[in-house]
């Protein structure tokens, strides 16, 4: 099964155009001797790196979208490594996968939950539903008439303070 990458790297910066090129055109070989093909390649030009890599400080940066087998990635890597020019790689997954809201990964239908089934709305379906009593009427403010508790203000009275026994 073919994977979808982005195959970022880093080229050495005494290179010349047309080595930058033949160096683009080799790995993309390599990629398609591994059973891969290369979507889309672009030369994003002689940039400055982020630190210093092997003694280089600017490079010539090379992004390409490739589909490979995922048992070839390995001997794609490899290959990078031992490449002198190549003084920096980088390989990453570039689709994201979304499962739809009815399938698990499996594609079986996904089993709904018991409160779901009983007609309870769950904490993000009451947001969505609107709330009915004092909730939706917005923030309930304290009634200043209330009186505090006589009984609550014996005991506090009752209590030494700290310090005096």
């Amino acid at each position: 099964m073919l994977r979808e990458y982005e195959l970022f790297y880093i080229l050495r910066p005494d290179l010349d155009d047309e080595q930058v090129r033949t160096t683009m055109d080799e790995i993309a070989e390599v990629v398609a001797a591994d059973g891969g093909e290369v979507a889309k390649s672009s030369l994003w030009g002689r940039r400055r790196l982020a630190y210093q890599i092997t003694g280089f400080t600017d490079g010539y940066y090379v992004l390409k979208e490739i589909s490979l087998p995922g048992e070839s990635l390995r001997e794609l890597e490899r290959q990078l490594r031992l490449d002198e020019r190549v003084i920096r790689s980088l390989i990453t997954l570039s689709q994201v996968y979304y499962l739809p809201e009815d399938e698990d990964r499996r594609g079986r239908p996904r089993v709904r939950s018991r409160r779901a089934e009983a007609g309870v709305p769950g904490d993000d379906q009451v947001a969505d539903e609107g709330v009915e009593g004092p909730e939706a009427e917005g923030p309930v403010e304290p009634d200043e008439t209330v009186e505090a508790d006589p009984a609550v203000e014996q005991d506090e009275a009752a209590q030494p303070d700290e310090g005096e026994e």
